[in-house]
C-alpha cells in the first residue's frame, strides 16, 4: 500500500504541473480582489453555450435519443460519496442498487454497463473527453473518481453514439460534467456505519470567479472498511435441502485424506467421514479501500473571443481484498515424516486435500490493487464571426496500476510433498513445516505493474451554417489524432509477463442539425420537426478502419408531446490487451482432456491436448446496430408533470470472447480453430504463438490443438424500454415531488457464435425489470425524500444431483431515506446543511438462489447503512 507521504507528494506534483500549465492565464490573484467575493455563490453561467452529451453542436440536445440527467440537487439527495456509488442509483445501469466494486475480483475497472450489456459497451467521459483505462486486466476506460463536490451533473445517453464519440459507445455514453465557476469555499464530511462496516469521507471545494476567468479546486478523501462472507449470515453453500448440491469445499484447514478408496477426515481419520468448510467466509464480499482525489479547472479570456482552459483530475485509490489461502491437493507417501496413515487402512500413500492456513499463519491472504490515474485536458476556444466556434484542444491521460496477488509456488509445494526429512517435508496436517520450506512455498505471487497512456489532439468547428424557415441549420465537424499505449512489467509466479502495446487512431466526424418545421412554419400536427445526421470515420493502426452513421428525429405533433427516434451503427474497438495480451499454451493429458476438452469424434480414445489462450492480433471490432423510438409528454394542463418512454433495439455482433472447449468440437463456426493430429510443422507454428505455461518437456505426442485465443464469435440481441415519470407540485408549506424511473427488457438473446443455439439471458441471470421510485417533500429548511429500489427476481440454472435445474429467485427491494436540514442563515450556522442518510432502511435479505453464495442476482452486501453528514459553504 502506498504511504500517505507518497500520496501527498503525488497530489502535490499533479497540482504543481497544472499550475505551471496555467501560469499564462491573466487574472487577479486571491489577494487582489478589491471586494470580498459572494460567499459560496455559484456564478451565473447563462451566457455560456452548453454542449449537451450526445451532440457535438453547442446548444443542441441529442436529437431522437433518450437523455438521462442527474443534477447537483440529485447528487446531494442520493448521499453518494463516489462516482460509482452515484451511478448505483440509476436503474438503467448494471450497478443499480449494489455496492460497486472493480471487476475481475478487484483488478479490473469501475465501468458502468447499460441495460445488462457488458461494461465495455458503454463509453465513459469527463466533460466530453475520453478517459484512460486503469485496470490491470482491462484497457477500457474507468470511472473518473471526481471529488463529490466538484460534480455539476451526470448525463447518460442511453443510445448508440459512435457517430459522435467513436469506439465503445454501443449501449450508450455516461458523461460526468464538473463545476467550473464558483466563488468561495464549500466543505463536507460524512461518516457512516453498517453491521461490521464503516466509512468516512471528507470533501473541500474552493473557487474564484473574476468575470473574465475562473479557477476551481476540489479534493476528496474517502475510506471504508471491508465486509467478509462470515459477516453476512444469509450466505450458504449447502443446497441439498433445495434440490441442489453441497458446494462447500473439502479442501479445508482440517484436511481430508483419500487413500484411493476411502475418504477420512482429520484429525480422527474415521473412514467415510469428511470435513467441510466455507472458504468464502474469510473472503471479502466488499473490499477495504482508500481514495485521494484532486480536481483542478481554470479558464481565462485572453482576448476578445479567445478563451484558454484546462482541467486536471488525479485519483489515488488502493483496494485491499481478503481471500482464502488457495486450496491445495498433494500426494504424500510414508517417507514423509508427517505422513499419517488412517487407522486400519495400511496405506503407504495418500492424497491430502487441505487449505494451507498453517503455512501462512492466517486464515486469509490480502491482495492489493493500487491505481494512480490522471486525466488532463487543455485547449483554446475561438469565437468566430457568425456565431461559429473553433476549439483546438488536447488531452494527456495516464494510469499506473500495481497489482499484487499472493499464491502458492506449485513446484516448491510438490518438492516439499516429496520431502523425507523434517527439514524438507511438507506437513499438511499442522505447523511442522520448516520455516525455509514455508518461505519457498509461500514467497510466490502475481506482482505486476501496468502503465497506460492516452494522448489526443483535436480540432472542432461548430455553429450555425444557414438560416432556414424553421430555425438555424447547425453543423459540427472535427478531426482527432489519438495514441494509446499499454506497458506491463512484473511476474506471474516465476514467469515474467512483459507486454508493450500501442495503437494510433485517426478520426474525422461531422454532424448536421436540420430544423424542418418550427415556430415560423408550423402546420397542423407538426409544431416542430427536426433532424440530426451524424457520422464518424476511425482508422486504427492495429485492425483497420470503421465508419458509423446515425440519424435522429424529433417530431412535436401537438403542444407538450414529442415523438422521437434514432437509427445508428456503433462499434467497440478490441481492447489492446485483447489484441496483444500474452498467449499461454496449456497442456492436458488424455485423461484430463476427456473431462475438460472431450473430442466427441474420438469416442473413448481421447488424446493429449494443447490449448492456446490469450490475445489475438487478428481481432476485429465489435459492431452494433441500434434503433430507438420514444415519446416525451409534458401536458400543458399539468406543467409540472413529465412522462418519458423509450423503446430500444440493439443487435450486438462480433462480440469478443473465448468459446467453451465443449462447443468448439460441435459448432461449425469453430472448425478453423481445431487442429486434429497436427503435423510437426503445424504444431511448431502454433506453439510459436504462445508462452509455454505447463507444457511437459519433452512434449508427448499431441493429438489435438485448440486455438482458443480471443475471437469475434458472439451475438447478443436485446430489446426493451426505459421509462421515467416525475411530478412536482407546490403546496402551502413548500413542495411535494414524486417519480418513477426504470428499465424493462422484452428479450435478451445470446449466442456464443452465429451458428450456436440461442440462449435466453432472461433465464440465465439477467433481471427483466429494474426501477426506482422517489417521493419527497420540502418544507422550509427541511427536506425529506424516500427511494424504493426494485430489481426483478432472476431466473437461472443450478446444479442438481442428477443434472441441471432452473430456479426463479424472488425480487430484491430496498428502501432508502434522506433527511436534510438547512440551519439558520446567520452566524456560525450560516451556509450549513445537516443530513441523515439511511440506505436499505429495512436491512433487506438478498433473495435466495440455490447456487453460488445462495444469493439470486446482484445485491448490496453493506445492508442497512446509516450516515450523518455536514456540508458548509463559506
Amino acid at each position: 500500500m502506498k504511504s500517505t507521504y507518497k500520496v501527498a507528494r503525488t497530489l502535490a506534483m499533479a497540482s504543481a504541473s497544472f499550475a505551471a500549465a496555467m501560469t499564462f492565464l491573466a487574472g487577479p490573484s486571491w489577494a487582489q480582489s478589491g471586494e470580498p467575493a459572494d460567499t459560496g455563490s455559484e456564478t451565473d453561467a447563462s451566457a455560456d453555450v452548453i454542449v449537451v452529451t450526445g451532440s457535438s453542436i453547442r446548444g443542441v440536445p441529442p436529437t431522437g435519443s433518450n437523455l438521462i440527467s442527474l443534477g447537483r440537487s440529485d447528487i446531494e439527495a442520493t448521499g453518494a460519496v463516489t462516482t460509482p456509488d452515484l451511478l448505483a442509483s440509476v436503474p438503467q445501469l448494471n450497478s443499480f442498487n449494489t455496492a460497486p466494486q472493480a471487476s475481475n475480483d478487484g483488478f479490473g475497472s469501475f465501468a458502468p454497463g447499460l441495460r445488462s450489456l457488458p461494461p465495455s459497451a458503454t463509453l465513459v467521459l469527463m466533460n466530453g473527453h475520453r478517459l484512460v483505462g486503469a485496470g490491470a486486466n482491462e484497457t477500457n476506460p474507468d470511472y473518473p473518481l471526481i471529488p463529490n463536490l466538484a460534480i455539476e451533473r451526470v448525463e447518460i445517453v442511453a443510445d448508440g453514439a459512435s457517430s459522435i464519440y467513436g469506439s465503445d459507445a454501443i449501449a450508450g455514453v455516461v458523461n460526468f460534467i464538473t463545476r467550473r465557476r464558483f466563488d468561495g469555499v464549500e466543505a463536507s464530511v460524512t461518516y457512516g456505519v453498517a453491521d461490521d462496516y464503516s466509512s468516512f469521507t471528507a470533501n473541500v471545494l474552493a473557487g474564484r470567479d473574476w468575470g473574465t476567468g475562473s479557477f476551481l479546486a476540489a479534493y476528496q478523501y474517502a475510506d471504508n472498511g471491508n465486509i467478509t462472507g462470515a459477516d453476512r449470515d444469509y450466505r450458504t453453500l449447502d443446497f441439498r435441502n433445495y434440490g441442489g448440491v453441497d458446494t462447500r469445499s473439502i479442501n479445508c484447514p482440517s484436511p481430508n485424506v483419500f487413500d484411493g478408496a476411502t475418504l477420512y477426515a482429520a484429525p480422527d481419520f474415521a473412514p467415510n467421514t469428511t470435513n467441510y468448510c466455507d472458504n468464502g467466509a474469510v473472503a471479502d464480499l466488499y473490499p477495504a479501500s482508500e481514495l485521494h482525489s484532486l480536481f483542478l479547472t481554470a479558464s481565462q479570456d485572453v482576448a476578445s473571443g479567445v478563451t484558454v482552459w484546462a482541467d486536471l483530475l488525479y485519483s489515488d485509490r488502493t483496494d485491499t481484498m481478503r481471500e482464502a489461502p488457495p486450496v491445495q491437493t498433494v500426494t504424500i507417501t510414508a517417507a514423509n515424516p508427517y505422513f499419517v496413515s488412517p487407522p486400519g487402512s495400511g496405506a503407504l500413500w495418500e492424497t491430502v486435500l487441505f487449505r494451507p492456513d498453517n503455512l501462512y499463519g492466517s486464515s486469509y491472504l490480502e491482495s492489493t490493487d493500487w491505481k494512480g490515474v490522471g486525466n488532463s485536458s487543455a485547449g483554446i476556444d475561438f469565437a468566430l464571426p457568425g456565431d461559429m466556434n473553433l476549439s483546438v484542444y488536447g488531452t494527456l491521460d495516464w494510469a499506473t496500476n500495481e497489482a499484487f496477488i499472493p499464491t502458492i509456488n506449485p513446484v516448491a509445494l510438490a518438492v516439499a510433498a516429496a520431502g523425507t526429512t523434517p527439514d524438507t517435508a511438507l506437513d499438511p496436517f499442522g505447523t511442522g513445516t520448516a520455516p525455509s520450506v514455508v518461505d519457498a512455498i509461500t514467497d510466490y505471487a502475481t506482482d505486476v505493474t501496468v502503465d497506460q497512456r492516452t494522448y489526443l489532439g483535436a480540432i472542432k468547428l461548430d455553429g450555425p451554417l444557414a438560416d432556414l424557415p424553421a430555425g438555424e441549420l447547425k453543423v459540427a465537424a472535427g478531426i482527432e489524432v489519438r495514441r494509446e499505449t499499454f506497458t506491463q512489467r512484473g511476474f506471474v509466479g516465476a514467469s515474467p509477463v512483459p507486454e508493450d502495446l500501442e495503437r494510433d487512431i485517426y478520426s474525422a466526424y461531422g454532424e448536421f442539425f436540420v430544423p424542418i418545421v418550427g415556430p415560423g412554419n408550423q402546420v397542423p400536427l407538426v409544431r416542430n420537426l427536426s433532424l440530426s445526421l451524424s457520422g464518424r470515420y476511425d482508422d486504427y493502426s492495429d485492425f483497420g478502419s470503421t465508419s458509423n452513421p446515425k440519424i435522429g428525429i424529433d417530431w412535436e405533433p401537438i403542444e407538450g408531446v414529442t415523438l422521437r427516434g434514432t437509427y445508428g451503427q456503433s462499434f467497440r474497438a478490441p481492447g489492446m490487451r485483447q489484441v496483444g495480451a500474452t498467449v499461454g499454451a496449456y497442456y492436458l493429458d488424455a485423461a484430463t482432456a476427456a473431462v475438460a476438452a472431450r473430442d466427441p469424434s474420438r469416442g473413448a480414445d481421447q488424446v493429449n491436448t494443447v490449448i492456446l489462450l490469450g490475445g489475438n492480433r487478428d481481432l476485429q471490432p465489435e459492431n452494433a446496430r441500434t434503433y430507438s423510438l420514444g415519446i416525451d409528454w409534458e401536458p400543458t394542463a399539468l406543467p409540472d408533470l413529465s412522462v418519458s418512454a423509450t423503446v430500444y433495439d440493439i443487435e450486438f455482433t462480433d462480440v469478443i470472447g473465448t468459446p467453451p472447449s465443449a462447443l468448439v468440437f460441435t459448432d461449425p463456426t469453430f472448425a478453423s480453430i481445431v487442429y486434429r493430429d497436427p503435423s510437426a510443422q503445424q504444431l511448431a507454428s502454433l506453439l510459436s504463438l504462445a508462452v509455454p505455461v505447463d507444457l511437459p518437456s519433452p512434449l508427448p505426442a499431441v493429438g489435438n490443438v485448440l486455438d482458443q485465443r480471443l475471437n469475434n464469435f458472439g451475438v447478443r440481441e436485446t430489446r426493451g424500454m426505459d421509462f421515467d415519470v416525475s411530478y412536482n407540485w407546490s403546496t402551502g408549506f413548500g413542495s411535494v415531488f414524486a417519480g418513477l424511473a426504470g428499465n424493462y427488457i422484452f428479450n435478451f438473446d445470446t449466442q456464443l457464435s452465429p451458428a450456436a443455439p440461442v440462449s435466453d439471458s432472461l433465464r440465465l441471470g439477467v433481471p427483466r425489470m429494474t426501477l426506482r421510485a422517489t417521493a419527497g417533500l420540502t418544507a422550509g429548511a427541511v427536506s425529506l425524500v424516500g427511494f424504493v429500489n426494485y430489481r426483478d427476481g432472476v431466473t437461472n440454472a443450478f446444479n442438481t444431483p442428477t443434472g441441471v435445474g432452473e430456479y426463479e429467485a424472488d425480487p430484491y427491494t430496498t428502501v432508502d431515506l434522506r433527511l436534510s436540514w438547512t440551519l439558520p442563515d446567520r452566524g456560525a450556522t450560516s451556509g450549513t446543511v445537516l443530513a441523515l442518510q439511511v440506505d436499505d432502511a429495512f436491512d433487506a435479505t438478498p433473495p435466495f438462489f440455490p447456487a453460488t453464495d445462495g444469493i439470486g442476482g446482484n445485491y448490496n452486501p453493506i445492508g442497512r447503512y446509516v450516515a450523518l453528514s455536514v456540508r458548509k459553504t463559506f
